[in-house]
């Protein structure tokens, strides 16, 4: 049976309609298109009905615009607005399965539901293939595989029967018809035999003697027979067991390679010993995100303990961060501010970049490069679409992205990061809405992307961190947005996949950072829909995941970054 995807209860995506919808029929909380438009009383300030519910719900009861006393009763709806939104064209939920249809918002559920292009499953025994509806009669009739089909051909083979019968029968008469000759020659022969038998005595007692010896010799080749054939099964046996014993060998020998492989994996690993004395004491910093507002936290290794510091001037949500010159930068998310944390301040507040980025920018990449602030992808909010671009990020007055390169497809909730000569791009999503399972190697040198071999499994919203040569994959979604706990290391020079042990809990749009040799994954949305605050840690060369005291705020699609060592020593 089909699902109707118009039941999900945020806004519509900007792509969806015919035309450019203006900005200000967006909902401020989800920044799509309205959905069931509700508004505040005094400044009638307007938001999707499921969004302003839920901020109502986990919030204060105001306003997010202008803080006035807001809930759910006191909402308002905007007659003419609905009314206007209710005639705009959008596209069929099922467009990307091959529906063109574009109908009004306020018909989209009845044509939805209706829809030609909805996925069923094949009704077939042992099939469940998921199809268009209007392909369910010719697959399950013409070709499905599990499909009931009339035999045609049974007069045929009732006269194939008949044919047989009567050969059998003529056959049968051929061999009674040769008994009888055979009798009517042994009589014969006795006659003769009879004649000569007194003349004959003597040979007669000859053929007797050769007979016998014949019959003995006869005697010993049956024996002979029995023999090769307790032999031959002998045989069988032997060689039925030599044939388990090598599937068992093979199957040694799988997990022999399976085991030197890791043992290999191990060899490179720091000792127990060195980890111990590695433990790493860099501090971890993550901010913003989804459900957390403007709020940034650090995570003392020394105190084992979150702590909240000032607040950001915006809400990055989908942003992205990096380290640039010992200082934090967030960058973008819904936003074109970019935030520094100045850490040689015993008081760590919040610093706006003195220029902002060129456009609204989200979901997208920054690396460092050799100085270089490499932003990769994203969605470009000013054009309202996935964004195929590789750029320099220059920070002088005006900021200003210099592209370098495009790459094959757009790139967007993907990973990314930055080895000595080469920078690796991984999964995400494209401008049709695939999940991809490739990954790009960029040349910074040479500006130009190439393809190196692909991720077991499409993949977007994970969280990745380097590791020496490997990029290390963790969570996300897939292509049939199933959310993973799954953990692998990609090498990047031989294009190999090595797992991990699994996370404790299944998360997508978390964060993680690596400090030492210890990776730590923050926050996310768990399988039930549900931004979580929990944090966990795996230590290269372990076998299991552990628990981290929880962060103060839920999250996801948050930044985070490890603080360098060289910071001053702030008591937060």
């Amino acid at each position: 049976m089909a699902c109707c995807p118009t039941e999900e209860k945020y806004g519509y995506d900007d792509n969806r309609f015919e035309k450019d919808v203006d900005e200000n029929f967006h909902c401020s909380i989800c920044y799509n298109v309205l959905k069931e438009p509700r508004m505040c009383r005094n400044n009638e300030h307007i938001f999707c009905l499921a969004c302003i519910s839920e901020h109502l719900k986990v919030n204060s009861q105001t306003c997010p615009e202008c803080n006035e006393h807001l809930s759910v009763d006191t909402l308002r709806r905007p007659r003419v607005l609905n009314n206007y939104l209710s005639k705009l064209k959008i596209n069929c939920d099922y467009a990307s399965r091959g529906c063109p249809e574009f109908t009004c918002v306020e018909a989209l559920k009845t044509h939805v539901a209706n829809c030609e292009f909805a996925p069923v499953f094949c009704s077939n025994e042992n099939c469940g293939m998921e199809i268009n509806k209007q392909d369910k009669v010719h697959h399950e009739t013409e070709v499905c595989g599990y499909r009931k089909v009339k035999c045609h051909d049974c007069g045929q083979t009732r006269e194939v029967v008949g044919t047989l019968k009567e050969t059998l029968m003529e056959l049968d008469g051929k061999v009674q018809t040769a008994e009888k000759k055979t009798e009517n020659n042994h009589a014969e022969m006795k006659k003769i035999v009879g004649k000569l038998e007194g003349s004959l005595v003597g040979m007669n007692k000859r053929i007797n003697e050769k007979v016998e010896a014949i019959k003995n010799h006869h005697d010993e080749m049956k024996q002979d027979q029995h023999e090769v054939k307790k032999e031959m099964r002998a045989m069988k046996e032997t060689l039925s067991k030599v044939n388990k014993d090598v599937d068992d060998v093979k199957v040694m020998m799988s997990q022999m390679l399976e085991k030197f492989n890791m043992l290999e994996l191990l060899s490179k690993l720091p000792s127990p010993t060195e980890r111990m004395l590695n433990t790493p004491r860099e501090d971890i910093l993550i901010a913003g995100g989804w459900n957390a507002e403007r709020s940034a936290e650090i995570f003392s290794w020394e105190k084992n303990a979150w702590y909240e510091i000032s607040q950001m001037y915006e809400e990055h949500i989908g942003a992205s961060s990096f380290i640039y010159n010992n200082q934090p930068f967030v960058v973008g998310g819904h936003t074109k501010t970019i935030e520094t944390l100045d850490l040689n301040e015993l008081s760590l507040k919040w610093v706006e970049f003195s220029d902002k980025l060129p456009c609204q920018s989200y979901r997208h990449q920054t690396v460092i490069y050799q100085q270089r602030v490499i932003h990769i992808g994203g969605h470009n909010r000013d054009k309202r679409k996935h964004s195929n671009v590789v750029s320099e990020l220059q920070l002088t007055s005006p900021c200003a992205l210099k592209e370098l390169c495009q790459m094959p497809q757009p790139r967007y909730c993907h990973g990314a990061e930055a080895f000595e000569d080469k920078v690796l791009i991984l999964g995400g999503e494209d401008g049709d809405s695939d999940v991809l399972d490739s990954v790009l190697e960029f040349d910074p040198e040479k500006n130009e992307c190439k393809e190196l071999p692909s991720l077991s499994l499409p993949m977007q919203e994970m969280a990745t961190v380097r590791w020496r040569d490997q990029v290390v994959v963790l969570g996300g979604r897939d292509e049939y947005h199933q959310i993973l706990n799954d953990v692998f290391m990609y090498d990047y020079k031989t294009g190999k996949i090595t797992a991990l042990p699994s996370m404790l809990e299944k998360r997508y749009d978390c964060c993680a950072v690596i400090t030492g040799s210890t990776i730590v994954v923050m926050g996310g949305v768990n399988e039930y829909n549900r931004y979580l605050n929990s944090v966990e840690c795996f230590t290269m060369g372990g076998s299991s995941w552990k628990y981290l005291p929880s962060m103060n705020k839920e999250r996801s699609a948050a930044v985070a970054e490890v603080l360098p060592l060289t910071r001053k020593d702030v008591h937060v």
